[in-house]
């Protein structure tokens, strides 16, 4: 790897298997499988990624325990980002819950599931948003860009909430770096707590590694957003079974030449330390 001083993998999972689940291919991996932490410190071991955040799966709901005694576990080298569910009348309580008695540092919100869109950036949400500001952890979101006029009004009544966007919101890569979805994606960089992390090339791409018909949509971010503004992360497991754990690590250094060493310190690992760790 180059000259960064640290990796950080900004966007994972963990789980315990859940044997009886209704949908058992809901995701890549199932969550029939166990994917415990051990394991992914293994990876995380092997290929020299020295911290970890711990994103609360699709399942098991709202009980964030694994992840977040994870996390308590090994504090150090790992961070949890919750679930709870926005529809709930206490969703503030329990978000408060697990950051204040549990350590969680983030909370992910998913307007992408059936049913959470419709309350995505309504009024009857702004209690959690407001917790989330006071508690000063940041929100992941499970979006895609259809979202974005809901999150434009949420980043200007929550200026103080860091707001990390997983998977590129989902671009549809033919249609291009010019095409009016992806350019308001590319219009919110004006939020300045917005992020994006420049994850799960394989939803979105037509290719196998090393998914070059989405390196144009890399490019845009990098040049909206800037450095500072892009986080790297690895979707373990699912990314096992896609490409590999070391392919989504060399991409940017490999394909993005453009990227200096400065760029590469932040993107793969110096935003996700000043979010999480506060360093």
């Amino acid at each position: 790897m180059g000259m960064y001083s640290m990796i950080i993998d900004a966007h994972l999972h963990v789980w315990r298997a859940v044997r009886n689940h209704p949908s058992p291919a809901i995701t890549v991996v199932s969550p029939c499988s166990d994917v415990p932490t051990e394991l992914l410190k293994q990876y995380m071991g092997e290929h020299g990624v020295d911290k970890a955040v711990l994103v609360q799966p699709l399942y098991p709901g709202e009980d964030n325990s694994y992840v977040v005694d994870s996390a308590a576990a090994d504090p150090e080298h790992l961070a949890a980002v919750c679930y709870v569910d926005p529809r709930k009348v206490d969703a503030a309580e329990r978000l408060k819950y697990w950051v204040t008695d549990r350590g969680c540092k983030g909370l992910r919100m998913r307007p992408l599931v059936e049913g959470e869109d419709k309350i995505f950036g309504k009024p009857e949400s702004y209690i959690v948003w407001e917790v989330a500001q006071n508690l000063g952890i940041a929100v992941n979101l499970l979006m895609d860009c259809e979202h974005i006029p809901a999150l434009s009004e949420i980043a200007e009544r929550f200026p103080k909430v860091p707001l990390l966007i997983d998977h590129m919101a989902h671009p549809d890569v033919r249609a291009g770096r010019n095409s009016p979805a992806f350019s308001s994606l590319l219009s919110i960089s004006k939020f300045p707590q917005i992020s994006i992390k420049v994850t799960g090339y394989y939803y979105h791409s037509n290719e196998s590694w090393p998914y070059t018909d989405c390196h144009d949509i890399f490019k845009a971010l990098y040049e909206t957003f800037g450095p500072k503004r892009l986080i790297w992360g690895s979707d373990f497991p699912h990314v096992i079974l896609n490409s590999s754990y070391a392919s989504v690590l060399a991409l940017q250094e490999r394909y993005y030449t453009f990227l200096t060493d400065v760029d590469l310190a932040f993107i793969m690992g110096g935003n996700a330390n000043a979010l999480y760790w506060g360093t």
